[in-house]
């Protein structure tokens, strides 16, 4: 499947660049989680879309 990867937090799209991450959801393992810079910077909190689990 191809598809834009986003922030999962502001749902910015993310491309390569400096400060971005991508993870997979601490909870589940299975969902892949996007944090772009500034809100890693700020500890915006996400959302696991396949178990709910929230993070900062």
């Amino acid at each position: 499947m191809d598809y834009e990867k986003a922030c999962s937090s502001c749902g910015i799209r993310l491309g390569k660049g400096d400060g971005m991450a991508f993870f997979k959801c601490p909870n589940c393992g299975e969902e892949e989680i996007g944090r772009c810079p500034n809100c890693r910077d700020q500890s915006i909190p996400y959302t696991c879309t396949k178990c709910g689990f929230s993070g900062p």
